[in-house]
């Protein structure tokens, strides 16, 4: 037997006589050196067939599952799941909401079904159901998105070599918010918080650098330039730091909040200590929906006011106020030019006053 050369080693080739090819693979279990014959060239094995076999006994070996045809029948969902949240407890940090939705919408759903029965017409069942349940599309995606997380959980860990799902159609979702604040509604705002020092200092600062809610409640002292009146901004998003800019309001009132503060405590907070954004959130909502969502549905993510809105006013108003779009990309942190153009339409440059006075004499 000679070693492939693609796999060396953990494939021999065995050439006999009229041509045919016979298939082994080597792999270790426990102290002993299996030699595992898989089968001829003329059976229709290959050796990317034959490593396919043996990552699937490792697989067998590392996690306890048996890997058979007939055990593939009987392996749930339920089990992929329990490796996958076990493999990803302890770095990843939406661990535990991942899990809570598997718990809440999949495991009923699928958990107990056998990976070999699952098949496209049961995830079209689980989306009309979802649908009947009033929930919503962009939701339903995310469930379906957490099924398939361990599903090539799996496959990468050789635990199955394919997914049962042949095409798996998820719904079109129109995530784009239209919705910012105008002068007087900023204003309005701003008096709402005025009297809550935590909700003003979020608002204020959210207006003045567009930071995203999380990046906001991030933010110590000791990210505060108090020479330049600048603040570094962590992008949770992106996973990477920029610098945003504090009007002459919100640097004093920043300034003479954190005087007595130690140096990595927390801005938005009366102790130093990181707010909750369920504190802020909880808030906020109530704010916005007294004052700017009144008799809008609450699935209209294109009209409602949400924390997020603040964002949106930020980039808006620099465009209307005439500020290039590369700016507003660099002020706003975004990747890719294409996510800052939705604010292009409202600059004076837009093209606007040209229309008004194309057929004037």
């Amino acid at each position: 037997m000679i070693g492939s050369k693609r796999y060396g080693s953990k494939v021999q080739l065995n050439y006999l006589k009229g041509g045919d090819i016979s298939y082994f693979i080597v792999y270790k279990s426990g102290k002993k050196t299996i030699y595992k014959k898989v089968g001829r060239k003329s059976e229709g094995i290959n050796e990317k067939k034959a490593i396919e076999l043996r990552n699937q006994i490792l697989s067998e070996l590392r996690h306890g599952i048996d890997l058979s045809q007939k055990s593939m029948k009987t392996l749930t969902l339920d089990r992929l799941a329990e490796l996958y949240f076990a493999s990803i407890a302890a770095h990843c940090k939406s661990h535990d909401k991942y899990k809570q939705e598997y718990e809440r919408h999949i495991k009923p759903a699928f958990g107990d079904i056998p990976i070999a029965m699952l098949d496209d017409i049961l995830i079209q069942e689980f989306q009309a159901i979802k649908l009947s349940d009033k929930k919503s599309k962009g939701s339903i995606n995310q469930y379906i998105k957490g099924l398939k997380r361990i599903l090539n959980y799996a496959i990468r860990k050789s635990i199955i070599s394919h997914s049962p799902f042949k095409e798996i159609r998820m719904f079109q979702v129109d995530n784009s918010r239209l919705r910012y604040l105008s002068l007087k509604e900023v204003q309005l705002l701003q008096e709402e918080v005025q009297d809550h020092l935590l909700l003003k200092l979020v608002v204020k600062i959210s207006l003045s650098t567009g930071a995203r809610i999380n990046s906001v409640l991030g933010i110590q002292k000791k990210h505060i330039d108090q020479e330049n009146k600048t603040v570094q901004l962590y992008d949770h998003k992106r996973k990477c730091w920029y610098v945003g800019y504090l009007d002459q309001e919100t640097f004093h009132l920043v300034c003479d909040h954190i005087q007595e503060f130690g140096i990595n405590d927390h801005v938005v907070s009366t102790d130093g200590k990181k707010t909750k954004y369920a504190d802020v959130y909880k808030l906020l909502r109530l704010i916005f929906d007294e004052r700017f969502n009144q008799g809008l549905d609450k699935k209209d993510r294109a009209n409602r006011v949400v924390i997020h809105t603040l964002r949106h006013t930020f980039a808006s108003h620099l465009a209307i106020a005439g500020v290039s779009i590369q700016k507003i990309q660099k002020l706003m942190n975004h990747k890719d030019i294409k996510q800052t153009m939705k604010y292009a339409k409202l600059s004076p440059d837009s093209g606007r006053n040209a229309v008004e006075e194309l057929y004037k004499g």
